[in-house]
């Protein structure tokens, strides 16, 4: 999954930018106080790191709070020219508030979210509808929701007996596959679109018997199924968010793993390993997955460019492109993997034997 590629865009728009990440968790009394004063708080951060009024003014003004969610939970926001052109609720409390000034966004917040982050879809199905879901592991409302109705015809005429038992039978098996077939079809279509790393299923039996025999190819193969109604008047919904919790977690444990297995297999051509290794493969647009440990990044001078190849340790580098100015090295790398269509994911720096980065190669 292309986790950072919505933002592939806004990465290209000049700055300068105010990325800010901050814990808003609103659990308590004191938590509430400090939220309605964090404006003004992060106001006179920015001022310190360099903005200008319009970002400090857009800052003050936002309401930071996160009411009815489980804490810890944070902000993360992007600020330009006055404009907040991104507001997102994450996961979780950052371990130290970020609060920004550069020539580019600092996206790493969101892709130590993302980075292990699964698309899915949910599909819960009844005898004649079904409800679809688009969610992201690490979003808390549906990124978009549908409905999907089926035809009722005969499904609850169930004749006691006598010749046209059979042809009421055979009538309510086809309206089963039918409406089976409407549901997968259009799992395939979203399926196909892109995007999607797991389909989860749940609901009536029989629903999801027809509907699994429908699908295509490549939606089969993502299909974990939870069994139980969850549709169904009175189902526990708690055990089912629990149990959708649980695939969604093993899920993405195992494409992470995947992900280091090919990292330990592909030393030498298929892998790059190192700081300079890994930035002239982003400027040869060669990386399928950038590894990166930020918190293993020492003070290293790297610029981003307004154009490929994106990165440049040099002014030298950047081959006929504009240089932004230098920004926090981390980012500036998430930036050019993003900008070159590659995965990214970030680890400790355990995992790539104390070092910053590394990538797995296209060719």
């Amino acid at each position: 999954m292309r986790a950072l590629q919505e933002y592939a865009g806004l990465l290209k728009e000049g700055g300068p930018w105010c990325t800010i990440h901050v814990d808003v968790s609103t659990g308590t009394v004191d938590t509430l106080e400090a939220t309605d004063v964090l404006g003004e708080n992060i106001g006179r951060m920015l001022a310190a790191a360099g903005a200008d009024r319009s970002c400090r003014t857009a800052a003050e003004r936002l309401d930071w709070a996160a009411k009815g969610l489980p804490a810890p939970i944070s902000r993360f926001v992007l600020i330009r020219g006055g404009e907040v052109v991104v507001n997102e609720v994450l996961p979780g409390a950052p371990s130290t508030p970020l609060v920004d000034v550069g020539p580019i966004p600092n996206l790493v917040p969101l892709a130590e979210h993302r980075g292990t982050d699964l698309a899915y879809l949910e599909v819960e199905a009844e005898r004649a509808d079904a409800e679809i879901r688009r969610r992201r592991a690490s979003a808390h409302a549906a990124l978009a929701e549908q409905e999907v109705h089926g035809d009722t015809e005969n499904l609850k005429k169930v004749p006691s007996g006598g010749w046209s038992q059979g042809r009421y039978q055979r009538r309510t098996e086809e309206v089963w596959r039918r409406n089976g077939a409407e549901v997968a079809a259009e799992v395939d279509r979203l399926v196909e679109a892109g995007g999607v790393d797991l389909v989860i299923l749940s609901g009536d039996e029989r629903a999801l018997e027809k509907i699994r025999e429908s699908l295509g190819e490549r939606a089969a193969k993502l299909v974990r199924v939870v069994p139980m109604n969850s549709a169904a008047p009175g189902a526990d919904r708690e055990r089912y968010e629990e149990q959708v919790g649980t695939i969604v977690d093993e899920v993405a444990a195992g494409r992470q793993a995947r992900l280091l297995e090919r990292m330990a297999e592909g030393r030498g051509a298929l892998a790059a390993h190192g700081w300079g290794a890994v930035i002239h493969a982003l400027q040869g647009a060669r990386v399928d997955t950038l590894l990166l440990a930020p918190n293993a990044v020492v003070q290293r001078r790297v610029l981003a460019l307004d154009d490929a190849p994106w990165v440049a340790s040099t002014e030298a580098e950047a081959v006929g492109a504009g240089v932004l100015g230098q920004a926090d090295p981390s980012a500036t790398l998430l930036r050019a993997a993003v900008l070159t269509d590659a995965d990214t994911l970030l680890v400790p720096s355990d995992v790539l034997d104390g070092g910053e980065a590394a990538s797995l190669l296209r060719w």
